[in-house]
């Protein structure tokens, strides 16, 4: 399921918007909740009650009380990760939003042509960098950046990230391995699965993460883990 908030003062716009994005959807077969606001007010108080409410954030740049430039600042601060696709009439604004991690913007006399190709591309990046596994206590779906490592204890994949530890039904290590090694994931032993990005340093047998946490590395795969680190690093 994925979740989208659209936020425009003029409600008309705003109606129109939700129509041709559902109607988009549904033909993709792609199951989603739409979530209006009139104003950026509206839309940051979804934020106090949930870290990450959203996917996808269709935002209007010229509003009042607070424009969505000021908005998207404000957004950036509580969640890197969400797509945010600016709504615009005014071209000459759009190089102001670039500095917020654009996803794509989208100019309202080409909403037509321009939309659907930027929803589109942002399902598609959801579908790669969002994932749902089966956890003991239910679906959770997690993105990689969420996740420090995945590691194989008690005959299952758990799953840790920086805020706790998820224990899934995933009973073969294989699986995991298949699908997040060419997804930036590196094995530091037989059971145990890194997310690159997150490695801090490396010791003589073991590595440190960004969270401080050390965990062992085999003699048979720390120079793979070194070449991988120095690579990490150069790409910033």
């Amino acid at each position: 399921m994925i979740n989208i908030g659209i936020c425009d003062d003029n409600s008309y716009f705003l109606d129109y918007i939700e129509d041709r994005i559902i109607n988009t959807l549904k033909y993709g077969n792609i199951c989603a909740n739409a979530y209006k606001f009139v104003d950026g007010i509206e839309l940051l108080r979804a934020y106090d009650n949930k870290d990450k409410p959203f996917d996808i954030i269709f935002l209007d740049i010229d509003m009042p009380k607070k424009d969505g430039i000021e908005i998207a600042e404000l957004i950036r601060k509580r969640d890197e990760e969400v797509l945010l696709i600016f709504i615009t009439s005014m071209d000459d604004e759009v190089y102001k939003v670039f500095k917020y991690n654009t996803f794509r913007y989208i100019r309202k006399t080409h909403i037509d042509m321009e939309l659907e190709e930027a929803l589109n591309s942002a399902v598609e990046k959801l579908e790669d960098e969002k994932h749902v596994f089966k956890t003991i206590c239910g679906d959770v779906a997690l993105y990689i950046s969420d996740i420090l490592y995945f590691e194989f204890m008690d005959r299952v994949v758990q799953i840790q990230t920086f805020h706790g530890k998820h224990r899934t039904t995933i009973r073969r290590f294989k699986d995991v391995e298949d699908v997040f090694i060419p997804k930036g994931f590196i094995p530091i032993h037989r059971s145990c699965l890194v997310n690159e990005r997150y490695i801090k340093s490396i010791g003589n047998l073991d590595i440190t993460l960004d969270n401080e946490e050390k965990l062992p590395v085999s003699r048979y795969r720390l120079e793979e883990v070194k070449r991988s680190f120095i690579s990490t690093a150069r790409r910033g």
